[in-house]
């Protein structure tokens, strides 16, 4: 689907990213660049079984090493306060605050030394000898054995499951033709370009710390209550970040390291993660073992969905795979739906978001069930979706704030050419190659959060738009510049952008998809105050030829200000501040969802995918050749 483009305005126009030429020249700077004066650098050491107490360490090897600072154990290690669970706190159990193993990746040394190579040198010198305990581990997919160790994960317990109707009975139905499967999703490691990365620096008893992150404000929270440090004591600065996600969105503990060993040598400490220490020690996707059942009428109208969700967590937290309520709850019409969400403590590392965390993996099951449903009933997989699509929430009767679902199945089954597909299995061949055709509806929830942004205009018309979100390269550098530009009615090269500070005003973590709703409402709101300050500035003069003129009879166009019924009445941005004697004018607003909106209404995000997948019989090599997907997305602010 091509988004609109709205001419005459900056939103909406195909608009090259303002970062671009910065990130392709070399001279965006990335958190491992900072370097401070005095900087020295720090490793980890690692747990290499999943379960144990730790009897000893010797480090004097290590600390033998020429450069080499200090070897910071939990034998010596600063006692951290605990971080509340409830927070973006990617394992609970603070680092080296005990003697305890509780999985392979752990940190259980932090070496310091005045160069990487003489920290690598001394990290491989540290022996650790561990008195081995047993582990809890789960190796297979068995769904009646992961439910025997199940439980409800901490914090969730008022969230984790949904139940309308009667289950039980529509499944027991003697008309009604049911599936019953269980499907296994693997583990999933991040891998982005930057790896994760800390410089962290103490002056005159504050904190700065450059971190590559997606949230530098929830991160300077918890740092300032882990060092019991007040909120303007800490800084948290990522400007740009090379990839992330989702396992930047937590505070892991290697940032909580390189900060005690920057404050017991009182001097800037950088660490950056190997690439190993990436998919051991700050999460990824966890499997997931799911349960679906699904019972229909013969014409295919669902009337029962059972969707059973359970994956295993680490010992030191209870991250959730929501793999069920943002899925089978919400999804296809039926009266009858019940949706549960369990975890399973195991000694691996805490898993954490990714990309969509518990709609990709839950989706995946529905999706499929509904498959072996279409087959079940001889009906059309797209058939079957459209004649279950939910014309309200299931979940909470709410109407939708928008959905336009239908029309994305019928646009993508005409691009993609579903009329031709033939349902029987082996039928479709190209060449030597087995052809398979399949289809499978998209979900997410909308997501806006609570922000504020500052927007000034200076004597010279140009705008800057300052707030703390961050751009993971998903361009939102861009989205700010060009919702200001929109509302100010000026070219999108006299907007300058600031993000990444945790000094800025409220900014979004960039987690949920939720930036360009959340952060581009607060620069709206901001850009429509500074704009109709300028207006009450140039109003108030009697000689004005905007005097006495109310908002809505002004348009702001090319750096003006414009009456709307005579052109020939206008300001520039310059004149208006010259005249009143200002060298600027800026407003800070902030901005969230109104709660009659959000109590009112629905908010999901629809889509429909279509795929080609090619089998060579003989090799046997699988590939897909070809993929349609059509979103319901909203406003597209830049194609």
């Amino acid at each position: 689907m091509s988004a609109p483009t709205v001419r005459g305005t900056a939103i909406g126009r195909d608009t090259a990213r303002i970062d671009g030429a910065a990130k392709v020249r070399g001279a965006a700077t990335y958190a491992a660049e900072f370097a401070p004066t005095g900087l020295v650098h720090a490793g980890l050491v690692q747990a290499t079984v999943p379960s144990a107490r730790i009897r000893g360490i010797d480090s004097a090897a290590a600390r033998a090493v020429p450069g080499v600072l200090a070897v910071i154990t939990h034998e010596d290690a600063e006692r951290l306060e605990d971080l509340p669970t409830s927070g973006m706190t990617g394992d609970w159990h603070m680092p080296l605050s005990d003697d305890v193993v509780h999985y392979v990746g752990q940190h259980v040394a932090i070496v310091v030394a005045e160069s990487p190579e003489a920290v690598r040198e001394a990290r491989a010198l540290v022996r650790v000898d561990y008195e081995r305990l047993e582990p809890t581990l789960i190796h297979d997919a068995d769904f009646e054995a992961l439910t025997a160790v199940a439980v409800l994960a901490r914090g969730h317990e008022d969230s984790s499951d949904h139940e309308r109707g009667d289950v039980d009975a529509a499944l027991a139905d003697e008309g009604a033709i049911v599936v019953d499967e269980v499907y296994a999703t693997a583990n999933l490691t991040h891998s982005p370009m930057e790896p994760h990365a800390t410089v962290a620096e103490w002056a005159n008893g504050t904190l700065t710390v450059h971190e590559s992150t997606q949230g530098v404000q929830s991160d300077a929270s918890q740092l300032a209550t882990a060092f019991r440090l007040d909120a303007d004591q800490v800084r948290v600065v990522c400007p740009y970040v090379g990839g992330a996600f989702g396992n930047k969105g937590a505070l892991w503990p290697h940032t909580l390291l390189a900060v005690m060993a920057a404050r017991r040598l009182a001097r800037p400490v950088k660490l950056v993660l190997t690439r190993p220490q990436t998919y051991s020690s700050v999460g990824g996707r966890p499997r997931t073992v799911q349960r679906v059942r699904l019972a229909a009428t013969p014409e295919g109208a669902l009337t029962a969905i059972a969707h059973d969700s359970i994956n295993p967590t680490a010992v030191t937290t209870d991250w959730l795979e929501s793999c069920t309520r943002s899925t089978s709850a919400t999804l296809y019409a039926s009266p009858n739906a019940r949706c549960t969400q369990r975890v399973a403590r195991t000694h691996v590392n805490p898993p954490t978001f990714m990309r969509a965390p518990g709609e990709t993996p839950g989706t995946f099951a529905l999706e499929s069930a509904m498959d072996e449903l279409a087959i079940a009933v001889r009906m059309d997989p797209l058939e079957l979706r459209r004649r279950n699509h939910a014309d309200r929430s299931p979940e909470t009767g709410q109407p939708w704030s928008g959905k336009h679902l239908l029309e994305c199945y019928d646009r993508g089954a005409a691009a993609f050419g579903w009329a031709q597909r033939t349902p029987e299995p082996r039928s479709m061949r190209e060449g030597g190659e087995l052809v398979g055709w399949g289809m499978a509806t998209a979900v997410f929830p909308g997501i806006r959060r609570a922000a504020s942004a500052n927007v000034r205009i200076d004597g010279e018309g140009g705008v800057r738009v300052r707030i703390a979100a961050a751009d993971l390269g998903t361009g939102a550098y861009t989205v700010c510049a060009l919702v200001a530009a929109d509302v100010l009615g000026v070219e999108v090269d006299r907007t300058s952008v600031e993000l990444g500070d945790s000094d800025l005003p409220t900014g979004p973590l960039a987690g949920g998809s939720c930036t360009t709703a959340t952060a581009g409402e607060a620069v709206a709101a901001a850009s429509r105050t500074v704009r109709a300050k300028l207006l009450a500035l140039a109003a108030a003069d009697p000689g004005s030829p905007l005097a006495g003129l109310e908002p809505d009879a002004v348009d702001a166009v090319g750096g003006s200000l414009v009456a709307r019924h005579d052109p020939s009445r206008s300001l520039t941005f310059e004149e208006i501040l010259a005249a009143a004697g200002e060298e600027s004018i800026e407003a800070e607003v902030g901005s969230e969802l109104d709660a009659e909106t959000s109590e009112t209404y629905a908010m999901q995000t629809h889509g429909a995918h279509f795929c080609e997948v090619r089998i060579d019989p003989l090799d046997p090599r699988v590939r897909v050749s070809r993929v349609v997907s059509v979103m319901d997305v909203g406003r597209v602010i830049n194609p």
